[in-house]
């Protein structure tokens, strides 16, 4: 989307923004955290909407960076590299503020995030089926 390559081109990924949102397409969270009564939090709305995706970029990224925190308490190890699919894998601010943001808030200074060499999203998700169906198949 053009729109969102030129607003993204304005960001600084090494900044921080200011806003905290929560976005989500309706009620309910099942990962990071399990909270089926989770809210969306999409306000407030700046008259910028640079800052707006500014926002809603890094709050993403916290959410990411979360969820590795979680499977990390689970026993998984941390990443060395973020393998990044769909359209948002074409967003190189994003990319550059996820990598931040994991390596800062994961304590894993190496951290890469790179774009996939098939970036769309039902990709991952069959790889991740092929895979359990393998593992289901050895045992």
């Amino acid at each position: 989307n053009d729109e969102l390559e030129e607003l993204s081109s304005h960001i600084d990924p090494e900044e921080d923004s200011l806003l905290e949102y929560y976005p989500l397409v309706k009620t309910g969270e099942r990962f990071p955290l399990a909270d089926y009564e989770k809210k969306p939090v999409l306000e407030p709305v700046p008259d910028s909407r640079q800052e707006y995706l500014h926002g809603l970029l890094q709050s993403m990224s916290n959410i990411e960076k979360e969820g590795f925190r979680s499977l990390k308490e689970l026993g998984a190890p941390l990443p060395t590299i973020v393998w990044s699919c769909g359209g948002g894998s074409n967003n190189h601010v994003w990319s550059q503020m996820r990598q931040r943001i994991l390596a800062k808030g994961l304590g894993v200074s190496d951290i890469k995030v790179e774009k996939a060499d098939n970036t769309e999203a039902s990709y991952g998700a069959a790889l991740l089926a092929a895979a359990t169906y393998a593992t289901s198949l050895a045992s």
